[in-house]
């Protein structure tokens, strides 16, 4: 199968942990009682909000995501899209993977929100896609960092799948 065809599939997941600090935690907390929301769909929103703002061009005329995939794979990248979706029950609150908690009473559950980029959405400068392995690890813990810091959130978990179409969700 050629990597074109594949782009479909082949996808970047960037996991987000709850907010960091208490003053984003209290605008959240904010957010859901005036819109008669859960927490969680709150946080959802407010992620997605930020998401789309990263989305709108700059000054330079790119997009935020653009320039960070650009700045961290070396080369020039254009993000044309990105899907919300949540991992359900994978993650506890601090970040760990649930499979890997021994003791059930540790086990405390969070649907953790997931910026999804796929490969048909991630072009370099020819407008063909990124094949989705250029992102290795390292370079998954260096867009860890990056938005952990850029969104102030707890924890980020980077992922990448290929040959794997997710269900998309609507927002929440």
């Amino acid at each position: 199968m050629s990597y074109p065809n594949q782009s479909e599939k082949d996808h970047l997941d960037i996991i987000i942990g709850p907010p960091g600090q208490e003053k984003l935690i209290d605008s959240v907390h904010y957010y859901a009682e005036k819109h008669n929301m859960t927490i969680d769909e709150a946080w959802s929103k407010c992620l997605e909000n930020t998401a789309d703002n990263l989305m709108k061009p700059n000054e330079n005329g790119f997009n935020s995501f653009t320039n960070l995939f650009t700045d961290v794979l070396g080369e020039e990248v254009y993000v044309e899209g990105y899907f919300l979706s949540h991992y359900f029950g994978a993650f506890s609150a601090n970040g760990m993977l649930m499979a890997r908690i021994k003791n059930p009473e540790e086990r405390q559950k969070y649907t953790a929100p997931a910026l999804n980029f796929r490969s048909k959405n991630l072009l370099d400068g020819e407008g063909n896609p990124i094949n989705i392995r250029k992102f290795d690890s390292p370079r998954r813990q260096q867009i860890q960092y990056l938005i952990t810091y850029l969104l102030d959130v707890s924890w980020v978990h980077v992922t990448i799948s290929y040959g794997f179409t997710p269900i998309e969700k609507e927002a929440v």
